[in-house]
């Protein structure tokens, strides 16, 4: 990956900002808190099911506003 200084810029224009230094907690403790793919599988909802939860267009839009 290139840094900042290597990108060509247009003439007059400035660098861009240096990021700020932050605390960042270890990448372990991290990964520790995400849940495994088995736990993602076994939470997650269907596809038909996620789309059976939202409203229809009628309910969105009352029914002198339908779509049709």
């Amino acid at each position: 990956m290139e840094s900042s200084d290597d990108v060509a810029r247009a003439p007059g224009m400035q660098p861009p900002p240096s990021l700020p230094e932050v605390d960042s907690p270890p990448p372990e403790d991290v990964l520790d808190s995400v849940p495994s793919k088995e736990e993602v599988v076994e939470d997650a909802q269907s596809a038909d099911d996620i789309i059976a939860a939202q409203p229809s267009v009628e309910d969105l839009l009352g029914p002198d506003r339908s779509y049709y």
